[in-house]
């Protein structure tokens, strides 16, 4: 079954004091759904469940991000978390601030 794109939301995350890869990453996709409203649902008729998320997260040390914690934010559909090499270590007074960046992607299949 073809699909069709209908969003895409960015943002960031920051975790200032922590130096943790998953809670910036976390704070980027709640960011970013924050940003993020859907009405197409409700005007269409579409089942919420039929709808797939891709979300890519950004971070300095990919392999440390907790896809499960990251999944488990996106109430909806199906999910799928991509993790690359990506996002910031700022050193700030003596601490190291990571900075992760996050993009969603909402597909829906055409009828």
């Amino acid at each position: 079954m073809s699909e069709q794109r209908i969003i895409i939301e960015m943002a960031q995350g920051v975790d200032p004091h922590g130096r943790d890869d998953t809670k910036a990453a976390r704070r980027a996709v709640e960011q970013a759904l924050q940003g993020a409203s859907l009405p197409i649902f409700g005007t269409l008729g579409v089942d919420r469940e039929t709808m797939r998320v891709v979300v890519h997260i950004g971070v300095p040390r990919p392999e440390s991000v907790d896809v499960e914690v990251i999944g488990g934010l996106l109430p909806y559909g199906s999910v799928e978390v991509v993790v690359e090499a990506g996002g910031l270590d700022v050193p700030a007074a003596g601490e190291v601030h990571v900075m992760a960046v996050a993009a969603l992607e909402v597909f829906l299949p055409v009828r």
